[in-house]
């Protein structure tokens, strides 16, 4: 999840970089044993903010592989047996995750793993892209992070167009947000059930299959009926950028994850994906894969969810 503007207080972390770059060489934590170190992450799309604290963890940071990711945390910030167990969560959701998106051997410059980068402070969890997710270390250790939400993002990825390295002015237009984000949720849902994880997201606090009674209530109190026109279309709910953001996100986000969850239920994932991986054309080619128009499957999913269209605002 990447919809906000980076806050001035986006990383707490920026002290332990700050300090981690500026501290006498005695001060410094001492470097590991770099003889059997995993290769560092890939990323793109990355702010200055999670290349500092990469490039801090990547040097002076405790690395912990699996057999499809790498954690990367402070020092001393977990314990063995966090970290064990933290992996071998990891590791289970991925492996599931490529296996039901059918990307077995996805991979980012030949490196088949997800790495979690896990930095102090509290900001927006987010994978901008390459195979690099920024997680709170404190998520990960209390287990209410949205890690296989930002993998999904990651293992979905296309290479036929990445819409963050696009003009803000096209992808606002174009990219259809509720696509993107609504996938990532209802995978992360999907797969966390069958898997038996635990599925947390910040913003959509329920169980997942209590999607449809909270995208109902959130979307009939939604503070603009543009919240619903951006689901489904084209373009990037201008809202989110503003200074209410917050209270158009949870209607915007519960209403994708639910309305996805319906095509998956209905026509399975296969279409979706189809969509997902026609950069540009998602939308044309999601209407071509379901036979149905857009308007039309919407409107069969409002039904089933219970919201009517009497005008609320």
């Amino acid at each position: 999840m990447r919809p906000f503007p980076r806050a001035g207080t986006w990383y707490a972390a920026g002290a332990w970089v700050l300090t981690a770059a500026t501290s006498s060489c005695t001060s410094l934590p001492q470097a590991p044993d770099l003889s059997d170190r995993p290769t560092p992450g890939i990323p793109t799309n990355a702010w200055d903010e999670d290349l500092a604290g990469k490039r801090i963890l990547d040097s002076i940071g405790e690395a912990r592989t699996g057999t499809d990711v790498v954690l990367w945390y402070p020092k001393d910030s977990l314990s063995d047996a966090q970290a064990t167990e933290i992996v071998a969560r990891l590791d289970k959701g991925i492996v599931a995750a490529k296996r039901i998106i059918g990307k077995p051997d996805w991979n980012v410059q030949d490196d088949r793993r997800v790495h979690f980068y896990c930095l102090p402070g509290n900001f927006i969890s987010h994978a901008p892209g390459g195979n690099c997710a920024f997680i709170p270390v404190w998520r990960m250790q209390q287990d209410q992070s949205p890690w296989l939400h930002e993998a999904m993002h990651l293992l979905l990825k296309t290479d036929k167009g990445d819409w963050l390295q696009q003009e803000d002015s096209v992808a606002m237009r174009r990219m259809p947000l509720w696509l993107s984000e609504g996938m990532a949720d209802a995978l992360a849902m999907d797969i966390s059930e069958q898997e038996h994880l635990i599925y947390y997201s910040p913003l959509i606090d329920v169980p997942p299959a209590a999607t449809d009674s909270l995208a109902l209530v959130v979307l009939r109190d939604a503070p603009s009926d543009s919240v619903l026109a951006y689901i489904g279309a084209r373009g990037k709910l201008p809202q989110l950028w503003g200074p209410d953001r917050f209270s158009y996100a949870l209607p915007f986000y519960t209403g994708s994850a639910s309305f996805t969850r319906y095509i998956a239920k209905h026509h399975g994932y296969a279409p979706l994906l189809k969509a997902n991986d026609a950069f540009n054309q998602e939308i044309d080619v999601l209407e071509r894969e379901l036979a149905v128009p857009m308007d039309s499957v919407k409107a069969r999913w409002l039904a089933a969810i219970g919201y009517s269209d009497q005008p609320h605002h």
